[in-house]
């Protein structure tokens, strides 16, 4: 049951964001993720949305969790971004898609690469 009284939670680790480092676990934000599934928040206020992640697909998939249970998340540089209205909800979806756009096209790459790779060995006066 969500509280129906105002409550903070501060979610900001020691330097002020979200997240620190790609190699840290980020506890502010598995704290805001655990408040939103066990249904203590509804609503998360952020300066800026990059203050959620860094990259698209986290980005997409932050925001996914965070909607999906229910939790509105609004930004304060830019009104724009409430997923309570058609506007926010449209840019979430935006920004999910240039997710999946950039995953398929960085698989797609990789397969590239590694066929290039491949070819190149296979044609190298040193091989076999």
């Amino acid at each position: 049951m969500r509280r129906s009284a105002e409550s903070t939670l501060e979610p900001t680790d020691s330097r002020g964001s979200l997240f620190t480092n790609r190699r840290q676990k980020r506890p502010g934000l598995q704290r805001v993720l655990a408040a939103a599934r066990s249904g203590v928040i509804d609503v998360l206020v952020v300066n800026h949305l990059y203050s959620l992640s860094r990259k698209t697909q986290h980005l997409a998939f932050v925001l996914n969790e965070l909607t999906s249970r229910g939790v509105r998340v609004v930004s304060a540089a830019d009104p724009a971004l409430d997923t309570e209205t058609a506007h926010g909800l449209f840019l979430v979806r935006v920004v999910s898609a240039v997710a999946e756009i950039e995953q398929t096209g960085a698989l797609a790459d990789r397969r590239d690469r590694r066929r290039h790779d491949q070819q190149s060995a296979d044609e190298s006066p040193l091989a076999g």
